[in-house]
């Protein structure tokens, strides 16, 4: 108070000293603050959240395009090329089904082999021991069980398409209800013109059975946006599904190389049918090989445990 008695300004006085050397930090009033710069603090963010929240869109309706073509292609058109190599190569067709079925159960044997071998620490010929053992006991096991009629595991081609149209429909009933909890108007109703015109269009899908499309609506919509959701989160949301896409159209690039893509098209049989005998010998040949391969290391683990056997080494 002395200070301000003799006319001493208080911004040259230290914090809490009464020494009157002139401080490094002057008091500034917030009067001096010019009103420009206070505006600068308001921040409209609703067109960069426009902007995010349309990426988002975009990025949604091109993986539902990209995971829609994969599935044609692993549930419609690789079933039809099958059908088509038997038609047109059915000897060849038989060769390259017994080969598949011969090189699947040595690749199963040689998992386990080296399965066993890891976690126990074992070599890989006790292994080779272990494994053939437990095999011939459950095929003891298999054959001491009553023998079962055979209709009863393969049934008929009717019930089989039975059990398909079930599974459709649950799935059609599934996606139905999914879309009216987001669009049915009763449940929101502040919907937009936006919404109640995809309530419109999933009513109609679901009453002509376009499962297709059901589902495709349910990926459009599956992340709705949150209000007031920070744009970090949305930006996060964003390269999220980015990366998601990147990895669907490499499986995509995969697939359009398999001889099979593009089979429901007219022009398939003309273009790319001349080229299927090459490839399907090919790829027989490739297994062919493999199959080779795993059988000279199985090979060597029978003969290095039959050694083993012969010196007394049990398993």
């Amino acid at each position: 108070m002395a200070c301000v008695r003799n006319g001493r300004d208080p911004a040259n006085l230290q914090n809490g000293s009464s020494c009157l050397r002139r401080s490094r930090f002057r008091v500034r009033s917030s009067r001096s603050l010019c009103q420009p710069c206070r505006s600068l603090l308001l921040v409209d963010q609703r067109a960069a959240r426009k902007s995010w929240e349309e990426r988002y869109r975009v990025v949604l309706q091109r993986l539902g395009r990209v995971r829609e073509r994969i599935r044609t292609f692993l549930s419609e058109e690789r079933g039809r090329f099958r059908s088509w190599i038997g038609r047109r190569f059915p000897g060849l067709a038989r060769e390259i089904e017994q080969a598949e079925r011969n090189l699947h159960a040595l690749r199963q044997l040689v998992f386990e082999v080296e399965s066993l071998s890891w976690l126990k620490g074992h070599g890989l010929a006790f292994a080779y021991r272990k494994i053939l053992e437990k095999h011939s006991a459950g095929r003891s096991a298999r054959k001491a069980e009553p023998m079962r009629d055979p209709r009863e595991e393969s049934p008929d081609p009717g019930l089989r398409d039975a059990g398909q149209a079930e599974e459709r429909r649950r799935r059609l009933k599934k996606a139905y209800r999914t879309l009216a909890r987001r669009l049915h108007p009763d449940l929101n109703s502040d919907g937009d013109g936006r919404r109640i015109e995809r309530w419109r269009a999933v009513q109609l899908a679901y009453q002509s059975g376009d499962l297709a499309l059901l589902e495709a609506f349910c990926l459009e919509d599956d992340h709705t946006f949150i209000q007031d959701e920070p744009l970090s989160r949305l930006a996060e949301r964003v390269s999220q599904e980015r990366k998601t896409l990147a990895r669907y159209l490499r499986k995509l690039r995969s697939y359009r190389k398999d001889p099979a893509w593009g089979c429901r098209k007219g022009s398939w049989e003309s273009t790319v049918g001349p080229k299927v005998e090459g490839w399907l010998r090919a790829r027989l040949a490739e297994m062919r090989k493999e199959t080779r391969e795993l059988k000279n290391r199985i090979r060597q683990w029978q003969q290095e445990s039959e050694r083993m056997f012969a010196r007394g080494v049990k398993p």
